[in-house]
């Protein structure tokens, strides 16, 4: 990136998008969207690393299937997206492609800034640590 170009979008908190939805943002000439998974923002490339597709604006959030003791059961609600190209699905709050787990679509960090939603193109912690942002209360 050279310098001067905008490293952050701010959304008023009102227009965050709510779990299930997509909210797509320019940083600089990056498209990035915004998620709410499990009361928490999270932020992606909007490409599928996996071919190049615009993974999340064209994309569809998903609820996965799992198997959990031998039964199928349903995942967490909303927590995926799937790449409309070739249907493959990734965590929305680590990136992690369910199909290839090598695989993983860049992520960004998202913060509150009192009543406003800060997305910026520097990498979040590692998804394992606690995360700062949190869905409005």
């Amino acid at each position: 990136m050279s310098p001067g170009r905008p490293r952050e979008a701010r959304i008023p908190l009102a227009q965050a998008p709510a779990p299930g939805a997509v909210r797509i943002v320019e940083v600089g000439i990056r498209r990035v969207a915004v998620f709410c998974v499990d009361g928490r923002f999270h932020a992606l490339a909007d490409r599928c690393p996996h071919r190049g597709a615009p993974l999340c604006s064209r994309g569809e959030v998903v609820t996965g299937i799992e198997v959990r003791n031998g039964e199928l059961t349903t995942g967490p609600p909303n927590a995926l997206v799937r790449c409309p190209w070739h249907k493959w699905d990734f965590e929305i709050a680590t990136g992690r492609c369910a199909v290839h787990g090598r695989l993983r679509v860049r992520r960004y960090t998202v913060r509150t800034d009192g009543d406003e939603l800060v997305v910026s193109l520097d990498h979040p912690r590692p998804w394992r640590t606690a995360s700062t942002s949190h869905a409005p209360g």
